[in-house]
């Protein structure tokens, strides 16, 4: 298949995390509140849903409780709507 042929379908994931649960998550990085961590949460939340969707921009907001990330998700597909192999 021909790069030509595939088209990118973009959704918005919005994820609500209790924040001990996002601190959890991200110990590996230096920095809890950089990009980088916010799509390796959503990495990790779509391999756990067996979602094969490729995470691109994310953005976060917060309070006391709980992280909320906006993650954009591109998912690849043919010009006929299948998604390619």
């Amino acid at each position: 298949m021909d790069s030509s042929e595939i088209t990118l379908q973009v959704y918005h994931h919005h994820l609500k995390i209790p924040i001990e649960t996002y601190f959890n998550t991200v110990t590996d990085f230096l920095d809890p509140w950089d990009e980088r961590a916010y799509q390796f949460v959503v990495h990790k939340y779509l391999e756990e849903a067996k979602d094969n969707g490729i995470v691109g921009m994310v953005r976060q907001e917060r309070d006391e409780n709980y992280v909320y990330l906006d993650a954009a998700v591109r998912y690849p597909m043919a010009m006929d709507g299948r998604v390619p192999l």
